[in-house]
């Protein structure tokens, strides 16, 4: 009876952390993206800038919030992208109506455009996150979605313009673009994993995991370089989660 009693009290606690830990990561969530739509609302920055920064910063932030959760947290912390991608369904589909979003988080103004690059973002945070629960692959996976991804529009638009920094397998990308991916999630994954080895999350130190890291940076800027649209939003960072993991299968241990 003790054992029994002693392992509800455990589920119970458990439980109750989780739900606390989901409202806190949902909270932060909505006050980010809530803020940088109200600061291009009132023409702080234009729409391009709000979108790219809450592509940005929406991964990084969430991570942030994991230790909140508990050890089995992953199914918990995997709501908080799920309530946000169902949002952006919602809202693609005429269900909700918020212009302000729209605005921030489209290219054209149509509300149809959240059902791709947006639910697809949304819908990768819940694989990796339920999949790769406090992993290196996992988090690998997100910042080269988030930094990666990110960072190549951001550097490809300003610096890739001209006609021959175009990469001839797709034209809309450019080969600065693709360098910015490369350091960019190169550099976030590895502080990510050196921050998830602090935290006693994953077994192999950073320096263990930097070649296989950077080679699975590489295959996710392969990815991200095709003419693939919204979709490299779910193929570079499950390619990179999963490039990782193969390369090193202890990445994806907890300690």
């Amino acid at each position: 009876m003790r054992d029994g009693a002693g392992g509800a009290a455990l589920v119970l606690g458990t439980s109750q952390r989780d739900a606390i830990a989901f409202g806190a990561s949902s909270l932060g969530m909505v006050a980010f993206v809530e803020t940088v739509k109200a600061l291009a609302a009132r023409g702080v920055f234009s729409s391009l800038a709000a979108r790219k920064l809450m592509h940005i910063g929406c991964g990084p932030l969430f991570v942030l919030t994991w230790p909140l959760f508990s050890e089995r947290g992953a199914s918990a912390a995997s709501c908080v992208p799920l309530a946000m991608s169902l949002k952006f369904a919602a809202t693609g589909l005429g269900l909700l109506r918020n212009d302000a979003e729209v605005r921030a988080m489209s290219r054209t103004g149509a509300p149809r455009e959240l059902l791709r690059g947006p639910l697809l973002y949304g819908l990768a945070f819940v694989a990796l996150t339920r999949l790769c629960w406090r992993s290196a692959p996992g988090v690998a996976g997100m910042m080269a979605l988030c930094f990666g991804d990110g960072m190549a529009e951001v550097v490809g638009r300003r610096y890739g313009a001209a006609r021959r920094a175009r990469l001839p397998w797709s034209p809309r990308k450019s080969w600065i673009g693709s360098a910015a991916f490369l350091v960019s999630a190169a550099a976030s994954g590895l502080a990510s994993v050196g921050l998830f080895h602090q935290l006693g999350w994953v077994e192999a130190p950073p320096a263990a995991l930097l070649a296989p890291l950077l080679l699975a940076v590489l295959a996710g800027c392969i990815v991200e370089s095709l003419p693939l649209n919204d979709a490299d939003n779910v193929l570079v960072p499950l390619v990179v989660a999963a490039v990782l993991a193969r390369l090193q299968p202890d990445a994806a241990l907890q300690r």
